[in-house]
């Protein structure tokens, strides 16, 4: 999928993001979101929150750790949607995480959530190339997701939950949630770290409220 339809898609559902994702995660997505702080280093304070979106990421940042993050996004309306809460940071940059409009080595740390699906529709490799570009040589990348599930009983319980995600989805946004639930089940971990891997150096895999979310983490990017 082009960055131009999957901008055009959050686009549409940016009014109800929030909402939907506190919704359909029974509220887990807050706790998964501040699990994603504790992987950040005591000395991290040049932060990039990759696909800020509506700005929880940041904001828990700046409650958990003191340090306003800058943030990246493909998408105005994401942004905008929630702009009090992004108040107390430097206006977000609207750009695109394949080409990020950042000199090199400008921060020591990278997170990002609830991204991956879409990285891998618009060229994940690209994007890891540029994440190791923007890092310094001891940069630290903490990458949220939900992904597909390997536990056979969680995978099981995706199936039936997703039917329930599609239709009352469908009914805000046909095209947003059937591609929300199907980018979740085309999205292995081991592809993630594999992926990773490859511009970084020991990349952690922590799974998440039984797999139904991951945090890939690496402290150092390969030279």
């Amino acid at each position: 999928m082009p960055e131009k339809e999957i901008k055009s898609m959050f686009e549409n559902v940016a009014k109800l993001y929030d909402f939907f994702n506190d919704l359909f995660s029974f509220m887990l997505v807050r706790l998964w979101r501040r699990s994603v702080t504790k992987h950040l280093l005591k000395q991290s304070r040049y932060i990039l929150d990759l696909g800020i979106g509506t700005g929880y990421l940041s904001n828990n940042i700046s409650q958990d750790v003191g340090v306003f993050p800058v943030g990246l996004d493909l998408t105005k309306s994401m942004v905008l949607k929630n702009i009090k809460k992004l108040q107390r940071f430097s206006d977000p940059v609207i750009g695109t995480a394949t080409n990020m409009p950042f000199r090199d080595c400008a921060f020591d740390t990278i997170v990002s959530s609830f991204t991956l699906r879409s990285f891998k529709k618009v060229g994940i490799d690209k994007v890891f190339d540029e994440c190791a570009r923007v890092l310094n040589e001891k940069g630290n990348l903490v990458m949220l997701d939900t992904a597909k599930p390997t536990n056979r009983l969680a995978l099981a319980f995706f199936y039936v939950y997703f039917k329930i995600i599609n239709f009352i989805g469908g009914l805000y946004n046909n095209q947003a949630y059937h591609w929300l639930t199907n980018s979740i089940m085309d999205l292995d971990p081991e592809f993630v770290k594999k992926k990773m891997s490859e511009k970084f150096n020991n990349v952690h895999v922590y799974k998440l409220t039984g797999e139904i979310a991951y945090i890939w983490h690496s402290r150092t990017r390969k030279l």
